[in-house]
C-alpha cells in the first residue's frame, strides 16, 4: 500500500534513518536499529537481479542483451522482463515466423508488445514492477540508496522526461548489436519490438513509485541527475568516506588507521560495496556530505591484543570495530575474510533454540 510507504517517522536511537515501518529477523538475535531495515532493500535488489541460465529468477528484470553477451560499455545493466520471452515464436498460433519476412514480424512483435498479449504473465510482472518501484520509492523518501542497475535511456530518462536522444544511442546501452544494424541499416531489426516492451514495463514501475513519491517533479533532474539521486555513486568514494569518518579510541595518524585507508583503496569496488554492506547494510554511498545521516565512526577494539581477532561491525550506527593489527597484510586478510563471510546479524541478544529453528524453516 502506497499511503504505508509514504509515512516516515525517526525513532529514538536509531541514528537518524528514517523509516516507514520496523523489521524482525527471525531466528537473528538483532535488534533494528535501522541496519535491519536497510538491509531489506539492499537484499531485495539482490534478490531481483539474481540472474539463473541468463534470466532473472524472479521474473522482473532479466540481464540487457550487452549484459548477456558481454559485449559494449554496459554489461552490467538489467532490462525489464519481456512477457513473452519463454512463449512459443508462433504468429497468432498459426505461421511460424521463420516462414515470414522480418518486416511483418517486426509489425507484428510491435503491436503484440503495445496492444496485445496482456496474459496471466504480463499482469504479474506489471504488478511486480509496480511493487518493485514502491519499494525503491520507498528507500529514497528515507535516503537509502539502491544498487539497481537499470539502462539511463529506456528508464531514468523517460521518467524524468528528459527525452532528447536518438534510438541508436538508446539502444546501443542495452544492445549494442541492435543498435549497429539500427545505424548502418536505417531500419530496426528488432529493436523497436524491444524498446515497446521497455516502455510498456516502464508505465508499471513508474506507476509504483508514483505512489511514494511525486514523481512529476522528477523532470528537474535530467536522467543521470535522477539516476544519482536514487541510486548513488556506482563507486564507493574513499576520499568521501574519509570525510565523514569520525575515530573512537584511535586517531587519523594511528598506523592501524593508515593500514585501513591503504586497504580500502586497494580493494576493487565490488569489495568495497561489501565493507560498506557489512558496516552499514547498503552497498552505495550517498553523493555529497550533508546526505550522510550520521558519521562513519571507526572504534578501537580494546578487549582484542595480538592479530587473531577479526573486525566486527554495527550495520545499524555505521561503524566499524577495529582491532590494532600489526601489519597492513594481517589488516587486509581479516578485513576481506569479515566482509567476505559477514552474513547475518546477531550480537545484540542470544536467540532461542526455538527462534532459531523457526527462522531457518522460513
Amino acid at each position: 500500500n502506497g499511503a504505508w510507504l509514504r509515512r516516515g517517522y525517526v525513532a529514538k536511537g536509531h541514528g537518524g534513518q528514517k523509516r516507514a515501518f520496523k523489521v524482525k529477523l527471525v531466528g537473528e538475535g538483532v535488534n533494528d536499529y535501522s541496519g535491519p531495515y536497510r538491509e531489506v532493500f539492499g537484499d531485495a535488489i539482490r534478490e531481483v537481479e539474481a540472474t539463473k541460465d541468463g534470466v532473472g529468477i524472479l521474473g522482473l528484470l532479466d540481464p540487457s542483451p550487452n549484459n548477456a553477451n558481454g559485449i559494449g560499455d554496459h554489461r552490467d545493466l538489467f532490462v525489464f522482463c519481456s512477457p513473452g520471452k519463454t512463449q512459443s515464436t508462433k504468429l497468432n498460433g498459426v505461421m511460424d515466423d521463420t516462414v515470414i519476412s522480418r518486416q511483418l514480424r517486426s509489425i507484428s512483435n510491435f503491436f503484440r508488445s503495445s496492444m496485445g498479449g496482456r496474459g496471466e504473465s504480463t499482469r504479474e510482472i506489471e504488478e511486480g514492477l509496480s511493487f518493485l518501484g514502491r519499494l525503491v520509492a520507498t528507500a529514497c523518501r528515507h535516503g537509502i540508496q539502491v544498487d539497481l542497475h537499470l539502462p539511463q535511456g529506456t528508464v531514468w530518462r523517460k521518467i524524468a522526461e528528459d527525452n532528447d536522444v536518438s534510438s541508436t544511442n538508446v539502444l546501443s546501452e542495452i544492445d549494442l548489436l541492435e543498435s549497429k544494424y539500427l545505424s548502418e541499416h536505417g531500419e530496426f531489426l528488432d529493436g523497436k519490438n524491444l524498446l515497446a516492451m521497455q516502455q510498456r514495463m516502464l508505465n508499471s514501475f513508474a506507476d509504483g513509485m508514483a505512489s511514494v513519491l511525486p514523481i512529476e517533479l522528477f523532470s528537474i533532474f535530467t536522467g543521470a541527475e535522477l539516476n544519482e539521486f536514487i541510486c548513488g555513486n556506482a563507486s564507493v568514494d574513499v576520499d568521501l568516506l574519509m570525510r565523514v569518518v569520525e575515530y573512537e579510541g584511535y586517531t587519523g595518524q594511528c598506523q592501524v588507521i593508515k593500514y585501513f585507508w591503504e586497504t580500502l583503496r586497494e580493494m576493487t569496488n565490488v569489495e568495497r560495496k561489501l565493507f560498506l554492506q557489512f558496516v552499514w547494510a547498503r552497498s552505495r554511498l550517498p553523493s555529497r556530505e550533508i546526505d550522510f545521516e550520521a558519521p562513519f565512526k571507526i572504534i578501537k577494539d580494546a578487549k582484542s591484543i595480538g592479530d587473531d581477532a577479526l573486525p566486527s561491525a554495527s550495520t545499524c550506527f555505521f561503524s566499524l570495530t577495529l582491532p590494532e593489527y600489526s601489519s597492513r597484510e594481517v589488516l587486509k586478510r581479516k578485513l576481506l575474510f569479515a566482509i567476505e563471510n559477514g552474513y547475518t546479524m546477531e550480537s545484540d541478544y542470544v536467540t532461542n533454540e526455538t527462534e532459531v529453528d523457526k527462522g531457518w524453516r522460513d
